[in-house]
């Protein structure tokens, strides 16, 4: 990954230029339960400057309420209701996708809102063959520089020197949104995207899709930018700000599967998909576990324990 070596990241005048012909796109939405949400995202939508040619929403509800918010917005966005085969959030995207044919695929939460010209602005560095994949910006998230103790830490797992490491995946598997104060330039290149809000072009997502995560599906975003961004270059957009409304759901109810699912998809990407070595994995791996126990002891809170077990319970 270029992001391994920091002399390697590209200077301003690398940055994608302006396109004034975007390509065609679609949009993928996995939802479950959450009809209100959904209502909302679909209203964003339809008042995109550079509207979407199909909008795919894979749905794992139990009741028909979220069929019949599609049903309401299909007059003004074609949108296109599917039952999910499983729920699975990295499966529903998979199955959505099967449908689109349009240049560019997008993924999208069924929680988020974006102003009019965030897909506009997202679509604009598909000009270049170079780029792979955008995505935008979570209002009010972002990679603080990190000092002391922690800067110390970044450095150990990363294996090398850096102001902040945003960005980058480090570690086990280890993913960090961009500190994006610090960058200079609206394009923000980056070892991975979430998938909150992000565009891939279709043959690349063809070639490597979601992995096979069930559930809340952690860390599925990472894995499967992180093996576009091999031959493709990966952009955040600084300056593509949407609200990302984020919800709990059944998927995240038990702290103790959470966590150990968190530990377990991260040691699954850092062995597939980074191919860090057993012995140097089982290191950085229980430096992490005890990171993240220290981190989980200092917060506090009734699911401590549960937290505690699943992280060090057994891959």
């Amino acid at each position: 990954m270029f992001l391994s070596d920091p002399e390697s990241i590209p200077a301003d005048s690398e940055v994608p230029p302006v396109s004034t012909t975007l390509p065609s796109y679609s949009l993928v939405i996995a939802t479950m339960d959450r009809p209100a949400s959904l209502d909302a995202a679909l209203a964003s939508l339809s008042v995109q400057t550079c509207a979407p040619a199909r909008v795919i929403v894979v749905d794992a509800s139990e009741s028909e309420a979220s069929r019949a918010v599609c049903a309401k917005w299909q007059s003004q966005l074609q949108v296109q209701w599917i039952r999910a085969e499983l729920m699975s959030a990295a499966q529903q995207r998979n199955q959505g996708a099967a449908a689109v044919t349009t240049p560019i695929i997008g993924f999208m939460d069924d929680d988020v809102v974006l102003p009019a010209d965030t897909l506009a602005k997202l679509l604009e560095p598909f000009s270049r063959d170079t780029t792979g994949g955008v995505a935008g910006r979570i209002s009010g998230l972002s990679h603080p520089p990190p000092r002391g103790l922690l800067w110390c830490y970044y450095r150990l797992q990363a294996g090398y020197s850096h102001p902040h490491y945003g960005g980058r995946v480090i570690g086990p598997a280890i993913n960090l949104i961009p500190a994006f104060e610090a960058e200079s330039s609206a394009w923000v290149r980056s070892d991975w995207l979430n998938s909150t809000l992000v565009l891939y072009r279709r043959e690349l997502f063809e070639r490597e899709r979601f992995p096979l995560f069930e559930g809340y599906s952690f860390l599925e975003d990472a894995h499967l930018s992180y093996r576009v961004g091999r031959t493709h270059r990966l952009y955040f957009h600084r300056d593509a700000i949407y609200e990302h409304h984020s919800q709990c759901s059944r998927a995240k109810a038990d702290p103790r599967r959470l966590a150990h699912m968190i530990v377990q998809h991260q040691y699954r990407m850092a062995r597939d998909v980074m191919r860090i070595g057993r012995t140097k994995l089982a290191l950085k791996l229980a430096l992490h576990r005890l990171f993240q126990t220290v981190v989980v002891v200092r917060r506090g809170g009734p699911d401590l324990w549960p937290t505690i077990r699943g992280i060090w319970d057994r891959l």
